[in-house]
């Protein structure tokens, strides 16, 4: 391992931390020396004198650190040099991968330190070596080009030390074929059955991050490996006792945690396990069951379920508290027909223990699954006879959510095994792939401090936007974050130089998304082409999504197709964002998932436009229960939560124009509320401090006239 010469005084133990902290990010440290880039910056000596004193004192520090103060350093530095085990949580894999691959190993460099440090993420991004021998030894394979993929999978899995898929680019994301060569918690063989184990890649990173001094995760998997309380024997959410545990993007984590700390099933979860007992029985255990007839009439049930819900009035897109469902309770006949179908689906698996590995681990899914349509059924029997939902008791089972399957379905291996009376809101959702049940809690804030009161050591919770208005409240009470260091650091970028705020004269948003919409696009439309393209256009719903799509399409045919239109939905996230860069001249539409998590520096992004302030949907129904929960403790809904999450989100949405020192832009938000109402003050101290107008023209001059804007900016 190479390393920069070692400067002893950065680890003699008996000058202060602090001070050797100070000497790594002074102008001519090692850090400066050693970094490529690197500018020694106020505020970033700041906050890592203030991590120095949480990893002295045992103490939790809440740090909003903007755009460009050097966070990762800042947080890592006092770790290092203190020689504190430290795991930092991050958002995504992307953010995992910058870390572990870029700024670790610099930071490793620059201090001269030979430490080892270990990148974890879902099992589902790690090739499982058994079932890549089953989809070799298959003739199932998705595509007719799948086979050549194989090859390439197998040729990797040969050769690679991580078996971690981001590291093999020739085999796209989102290929069907991951699936099938990638394991899953409820398909995994685990330590008795499997034939791979002492090979296995999953188990040898977990190895990995038991032996080292920084590990890098992400919120789903830190969240679900706490949980787990680090048991012994299990691959599942393994992690060293920390000295310091960094909560990255922490404004993530409230989100993710709220799905975490609820359940959830739905109707697909049900066909999924038939469709594999269906296809593991008829190859393996043919004798054992007629699994054809079983799979029909568990399918046949799942129809008749979705008729049901049509009849009382479900359709696509609903989003219903069961309170709010008039005929919930009708429902219960067609679930309890569902139920008893998968049961005896059940009973086929049970009959048919110890034949085969697969199906004897599918058993586990299966129970998993069932425990929770048991509960719903309580709560349908419950509003068929009239009792109200509230008083149903709950019992907590597996986790299962779909953002758990995306980064790995490591979240969902938590069990909690007591009764509890948790207030917790029960809603429903019907998308095209069928009806999901969920239980979500008000608060998980008593739940998450338990579990880092449990774990102690030094905390560090950072981003570019914890705060509202300069207010970390509700970020704290989220979390059940009690007495703490509270600090800010504004970005070191010159806002005012660099960007402009423009909020056009418009009429405000109106109940029809379609039509206020339009109303956005013609108003940018001439910003759009004094930009050259190069615009984000960040939409609040995928309804304004698609609308903004066909007006720009419009637009575009009209002008002869100046720009590439880049539209969500249309290819996965990644490969937008880096058909937007190629581009150099690119408009990209897109909804919340696009806020945040996006780095575009440099001249490809000049122009973002933001359709309305991001309010949580009024029918939401986890939202609609945290606010009632509120005004009946006498606060108000919309300054305690609506307000607060609002503005968070906003600021992640702006925080996408200026990325580097050298980066120029422009910021519009079309919602003239902003000036119209009385919290409006609060959006606008919570915005980076560009120059602001109103006037059409100065926008334009912002893009046409750079130099004369540049000259207006600082006269009376």
């Amino acid at each position: 391992m190479s390393t920069a010469r070692r400067d002893p005084r950065l680890f003699d133990p008996i000058i202060p931390l602090a001070e050797r902290v100070s000497q790594a990010f002074e102008t001519n440290g090692p850090l400066s020396r050693a970094v490529k880039g690197f500018r020694a910056r106020e505020g970033q000596k700041e906050f890592a004198l203030e991590v120095c004193r949480a990893v002295n004192d045992k103490s939790l520090l809440v740090a909003e650190a903007g755009t460009g103060t050097g966070k990762t350093f800042a947080y890592l530095t006092p770790a290092l040099l203190a020689g504190q085990t430290c795991v930092i949580s991050t958002a995504g894999k992307s953010l995992q991968d910058q870390l572990f691959t870029k700024d670790l190993p610099a930071l490793r460099e620059a201090l001269g330190i030979p430490l080892k440090i270990s990148l974890l993420k879902g099992r589902s991004n790690y090739i499982c070596l058994y079932r890549l021998e089953l989809a070799r030894s298959g003739n199932s394979l998705p595509e007719p080009n799948s086979y050549e993929k194989l090859r390439r999978i197998e040729r990797f899995a040969a050769v690679s030390s991580s078996g971690d898929r981001a590291e093999l680019p020739d085999v796209p994301e989102d290929d069907r074929l991951w699936p099938m060569v990638t394991s899953t918690r409820e398909n995994c063989l685990g330590k008795e059955r499997c034939p791979n184990y002492e090979n296995c890649f999953v188990k040898k990173a977990r190895d990995e991050a038991m032996e080292s001094q920084v590990v890098v995760v992400n919120h789903h998997l830190y969240l679900s490996s706490m949980a787990l309380k680090r048991e012994s024997d299990a691959i599942d959410g393994m992690l060293p006792q920390a000295g310091l545990t960094v909560i990255d993007e922490a404004h993530q984590l409230p989100g993710i945690a709220s799905n975490f700390f609820g359940s959830s099933f739905s109707t697909y979860d049900v066909e999924d396990v038939s469709v594999e007992a269906r296809m593991i029985g008829r190859t393996k255990c043919r004798d054992g069951a007629d699994w054809e007839i079983i799979f029909d009439r568990v399918t046949k049930a799942i129809r008749e379920l979705r008729l049901a819900a049509q009849t009382i009035g479900l359709k696509e897109g609903d989003r219903f508290a069961v309170e709010e469902i008039e005929r919930f309770g009708e429902l219960s006949p067609s679930f309890n027909r569902l139920r008893d179908t998968f049961v005896v689906l059940g009973d086929a698996l049970k009959a048919n223990k110890g034949r085969d590995d697969e199906l004897d681990t599918l058993a586990e899914r299966y129970g998993t699954v069932l425990d929770e349509m048991t509960l719903w059924m309580e709560v349908l029997t419950q509003s068929r006879d009239g009792v109200r939902s509230e008083d149903v008791s709950l019992i907590d089972t597996d986790k299962t959510d779909d953002d758990a399957m995306t980064e790995g379905d490591d979240v969902a291996a938590t069990k909690q095994d007591a009764k509890v009376n948790r207030h917790m809101v029960r809603w429903v959702e019907v998308s095209q792939h069928g009806i999901r049940f969920n239980q979500t809690p008000l608060s998980f804030a008593r739940e998450f401090a338990e579990m880092r009161e449990r774990e102690g050591g030094a905390w560090v919770f950072t981003s570019a936007t914890l705060s509202a208005s300069g207010d970390f409240k509700h970020f704290k009470a989220s979390l059940g974050i009690g007495e703490c260091v509270e600090r800010s650091w504004e970005s070191p970028f010159q806002y005012w130089e660099q960007g402009c705020f423009y909020l056009p004269v418009m009429p405000p948003p109106a109940n029809n998304t379609a039509e206020h919409t339009v109303n956005m696009i013609d108003k940018v439309w001439p910003l759009i082409n004094a930009a050259g393209g190069r615009t984000f256009i960040l939409c609040t719903s995928l309804v304004a999504v698609d609308e903004a799509a066909k007006r720009l399409s419009a637009l575009l045919e009209a002008n002869g197709h100046p720009y590439p239109l880049l539209v969500q939905g249309d290819r996965p996230k990644m490969r937008l964002i880096e058909s937007f860069r190629s581009h150099g001249n690119a408009i990209l539409v897109g909804s919340m998932s696009f806020w945040e998590g996006v780095d575009v520096k440099g001249d490809a992004l000049s122009l973002v436009v933001i359709d309305k302030l991001p309010f949580a949907p009024p029918n939401d129904p986890v939202n609609q229960a945290r606010s009632r929960a509120i005004k009946e403790s006498g606060a108000s809904p919309f300054f305690v939560l609506s307000l607060p999450e609002a503005i968070i989100a906003l600021k992640q949405g702006a925080g996408r124009l200026i990325r580097s020192e050298e980066d120029r832009g422009m910021l519009v938000i079309c919602d003239t509320r902003i000036v119209q109402k009385g919290y409006g003050k609060l959006v606008l101290d919570s915005l980076p401090d560009f120059y602001r107008t109103r006037r059409e023209d100065k926008a334009l001059e912002f893009f046409l006239q750079p130099e004369r804007f540049a000259e207006g900016l600082y006269r009376s």
